[in-house]
């Protein structure tokens, strides 16, 4: 299975901001300058995470991006499910008519199974469970 870059770029700034002790706070440029990544790319992410209230947003000279609790409770899985945006990640039977579909191929079965062991494997852990001993060394 392969994530999608959304979902990288989003664990990515969570992950960031989730070891941000002595100043939590962090800006747009500051994580696109930090992960080296477009900061259009960083501004559809610091959204999705803000609606999903997984992140807090304050504009503003005393601004800047912020975890939620939220984010460091979800566990791993549910965050990747709902990072990837798509109940069917892996195989969609419907998004072209399959040839094999009327003859009840069991592909989309299987990969779902797959999936969903993929998930419960994750929700083991949350962003805590991720957390660099090092951290103060990477910047």
């Amino acid at each position: 299975m392969k994530l999608n870059h959304f979902t990288d770029f989003s664990m990515r700034v969570l992950m960031y901001l989730n070891q941000k002790k002595d100043t939590p706070q962090s800006s747009l440029d500051d994580l696109a300058d930090t992960f080296k990544i477009s900061r259009n790319h960083l501004i559809k992410v610091v959204q999705f995470l803000s609606a999903n209230q997984l992140i807090l947003t304050k504009r503003g000279k005393n601004g800047g991006i912020l975890i939620t609790e939220k984010a460091r409770e979800i566990l791993l899985g549910d965050l990747i499910h709902l990072l990837e945006q798509d109940d069917t990640p892996i195989i969609n039977c419907d998004s072209k008519p399959c040839i094999f579909q009327p003859h009840h191929c069991k592909l989309k079965s299987l990969f779902n199974t797959a999936y969903l062991t993929f998930i419960e494997s994750l929700n083991q852990y949350k962003l805590s469970d991720i957390e660099f001993k090092n951290w103060s060394a990477m910047f």
